[in-house]
């Protein structure tokens, strides 16, 4: 007699599993995210201690760096939480998935608390096509001891944020919470939505942009903070059907854009021991010059290459002059000297054979390397 109750609990059960944590469709499932690092489990560098600065959080995870000068944090097995913070709270909570999660303040700037916003962004794999429909969400989860807030969400931009400020950033973004992101140790909250894309946004930022008189508050579990702080997980941009093709952003073929990603400049070639850019060579010149316009943030290593002819030393001083000639026209057109740099590699990295002449002048070639995005 007691059969039935119990199989009207599992469904119960199940069915509330189901509204909370979502369902993909096999073409949601399978579509290409287009979040690098989705769930903060690549690192640059070996975790060396805690964060008190953005620039910690930035080089630490692998393609996600801090949009203000606020301290994001990262929690994970190889990741000491300093005991001070540990008596708060902070730490106890488990990730989503795999080992590692992020970790940024929603709200409490009226309440005097220093670092009141975070915000976390990722250069995306590919920029948002406009008129592309995209399915986009991420998991977030408060901390037990803080309050509970809305208006966490998704901003979308063409260009890397740096906002000089540790408080709110004001901007509109595309997918938010209108209602109280709950939550305890063990739950966790999926934010999504979807959007049209009406530009070639680049990068993505997760934060609260409205300010604490816009955003609603309720008390947590256990309420010892008077800001909310958000544990966050597993973010995913993926193409919704119908996917539109044929329409390619002008710098699709350097994509994705990664530190230390060396990018040749095949149009880019030069006559035997000369170091004058050829006419050809500008519409590459030109195209580097627009995406550091697009990326202001953006630094490169512009490195110059010879063929075997000639001597080794006289090599390494041709190339060289070749790789400046190309920061030297980036800088007549504007761009700030100090994200340009040039190194001359002369024989020691060639493409080709040096043993014909199509192969040399492959070899008299310019290439860059992101430094930094």
């Amino acid at each position: 007699m007691y059969f039935k109750p119990v199989v009207l609990l599992v469904i119960s059960t199940l069915l509330s599993f189901l509204l909370v944590f979502g369902q993909s469709g096999p073409n949601e499932a399978e579509a290409e995210n287009l979040v690098p690092n989705p769930g903060f489990e690549v690192f640059s560098i070996i975790p060396h201690g805690w964060f008190y600065r953005g620039s910690d959080f930035t080089n630490l995870v692998k393609d996600w760096s801090s949009a203000s000068e606020a301290s994001p944090d990262v929690y994970g097995p190889s990741i000491t939480v300093p005991e001070s913070w540990q008596d708060k709270g902070f730490g106890r909570k488990k990730p989503r998935s795999g080992y590692y999660m992020a970790g940024i303040t929603a709200f409490g700037c009226d309440q005097g608390k220093p670092h009141c916003r975070e915000y976390i962004q990722v250069n995306l794999t590919e920029p948002l096509m406009p008129g592309q429909a995209y399915h986009v969400e991420f998991w977030a989860s408060p901390l037990h001891t803080g309050i509970h807030s809305n208006n966490l969400g998704i901003l979308f931009s063409r260009q890397k944020l740096q906002e000089k400020t540790d408080r709110v950033v004001v901007k509109k973004p595309q997918i938010y919470s209108d209602k109280i992101v709950p939550g305890n140790e063990y739950i966790w909250h999926k934010i999504q939505g979807d959007i049209t894309a009406d530009d070639t946004y680049r990068f993505l930022i997760i934060g609260n942009f409205f300010t604490d008189e816009q955003t609603l508050s309720s008390e947590g579990s256990e309420n010892r903070h008077n800001y909310a702080y958000y544990y966050i997980d597993d973010v995913k941009v993926t193409k919704r059907p119908p996917i539109i093709e044929g329409v390619e952003d002008e710098f699709a073929d350097w994509y994705p854009l990664e530190e230390d990603k060396v990018i040749p400049l095949d149009n880019i070639l030069f006559d035997t021991d000369r170091f004058t850019i050829r006419i050809k060579g500008k519409s590459d010149l030109d195209r580097l010059y627009k995406i550091l316009i697009e990326y202001p943030t953006m630094e490169v290593e512009v490195g110059g290459h010879t063929d075997s002819q000639g001597g080794f030393d006289y090599n390494m001083q041709l190339s060289s002059k070749r790789a400046r000639s190309v920061v030297g026209y980036l800088v007549n057109k504007g761009i700030e000297e100090s994200r340009l740099s040039y190194i001359g590699y002369g024989t020691t990295r060639h493409v080709a054979t040096n043993d014909t002449e199509e192969g040399r002048q492959q070899n008299r070639r310019v290439e860059f390397r992101i430094r930094k995005i």
